[in-house]
């Protein structure tokens, strides 16, 4: 016990003894052997119970008095600053986020435990269970910018009402290469986000998205091409899908999405379409060129994405489809196909028809008779308007 620190019992018997021994009691001595002290320990004690009275012998701080490596106050401060800004700009606020904000602005930032420790001794962190450590995923990643590019739908709220949100993110470099503001997921406004991505970065090899019919006939019976697997396939870009009721293989898409809900949720809402086009357009910029991103090391997306050099689509990797599909014509006569409104009269009404399609072209059959060779219109909005339709008049033989 020489050594070390002595228990608060032994304290308050040595307390007692200094007053004994000042009335006659037992030697020095004798109490520090019975208490198993040495000599310079009890007077050290004694010595501090005459300065401050019983406090002397409460246990004291280790902590050295000065600390060189001590974080300063104005380092402190500034995580602090730092952690309340992001939180008001809707960002992600942790010690890691943090830390690569500071880091990525040029301030001499302490590591992100550091960082994590002074936010939990200012209570501005939250307990959460743990987690499962990040070591144990494996997710696939595209080798280059442009490898593979994530298409997703998310709904979010209006001021009134709600919007989808169409987003291509590049899944190399997180980067996010256009989003649109839309009424729904459909085939025109998800073409135009992707035709906005490309004037600025270039043709995708891929585009990987889920099984959304806005986006792919994939699980369509009878299978085929929407009319946005049609266009991707027309320039050269392949399509892959995720498969049914996994959405983790899009999860770097839907945490995304997470990201994009808190920052909106930190500003007043949109009114309509045109004012969340706008917001959508400030955050695509901070996200993809400010925003240090914790899946990629901690810097920005857009400095990923210009590290490498980009991939293009390779012809190799398109397999055209096609499919055989039977229809009983209703008793107008009219047919529909993407991009086409086939007019048969309603001399055909209860008529079995089949039809092949392969990308512009459709051919049609009765009876295994061939009556008809459409070619479709590539430019043709599709939608519930027949005036927007290219037609074809079939009469029955």
């Amino acid at each position: 016990m020489a050594g070390g620190e002595i228990s608060m019992e032994v304290r308050l018997a040595m307390a007692a003894h200094a007053v004994l021994r000042d009335a006659g009691g037992a030697t020095v001595t004798a109490v520090c052997k019975e208490l198993g002290i040495s000599r310079e320990r009890y007077y050290a004690y004694r010595k501090r119970m005459a300065k401050d009275g019983i406090e002397g012998l409460l246990p004291r701080s280790r902590r050295p008095v000065r600390s060189p490596t001590a974080t300063s106050p104005e380092v402190l401060q500034a995580i602090l600053d730092e952690h309340d800004r992001l939180l008001d700009q809707g960002w992600d606020a942790g010690a890691q986020s943090v830390h690569d904000w500071l880091l990525g602005a040029g301030a001499a930032v302490p590591s992100a435990r550091t960082c994590h420790k002074i936010l939990a001794a200012h209570g501005r962190t939250t307990a959460t269970p743990t987690k499962r450590p990040k070591s144990s995923y494996r997710r696939f990643e595209a080798m280059k910018p442009n490898g593979v590019w994530q298409l997703d739908g998310h709904v979010t709220d209006l001021a009134a009402g709600r919007a989808v949100v169409l987003r291509f993110q590049d899944d190399h470099s997180r980067a996010i290469m256009a989003s649109r503001a839309a009424t729904s997921e459909n085939a025109t406004d998800t073409w135009a986000c992707l035709v906005a991505g490309i004037n600025r970065y270039g043709k995708p090899a891929v585009v990987q998205c889920d099984n959304s019919t806005a986006f792919t006939a994939r699980l369509v019976k009878g299978g085929g091409y929407t009319e946005f697997e049609a266009r991707l396939h027309r320039i050269g870009v392949a399509m892959v899908n995720s498969s049914p009721g996994r959405p983790r293989t899009n999860g770097k898409k839907e945490r995304e999405w997470q990201t994009l809900e808190r920052w909106l949720a930190a500003r007043p809402r949109a009114k309509d379409l045109p004012q969340l086009q706008r917001l959508l357009e400030v955050y695509d910029v901070v996200f993809t060129t400010q925003r240090p991103h914790q899946g990629i090391g901690g810097v920005p997306p857009s400095a990923r994405y210009t590290a490498s050099p980009k991939a293009e689509p390779d012809p190799d990797q398109l397999k055209p489809r096609q499919f055989l599909h039977t229809i009983t014509l209703p008793r107008t006569g009219y047919f529909e196909l993407p991009g086409a409104r086939i007019a048969f009269g309603t001399a055909w009404a209860g008529a079995k028809i089949d039809y092949l399609i392969d990308l512009d072209h459709a051919v049609l059959f009765h009876d295994d008779q061939l009556i008809a060779h459409v070619r479709l219109d590539p430019e043709t909005r599709i939608d519930h308007h027949p005036g927007s339709r290219t037609y074809h008049r079939v009469t029955k033989p």
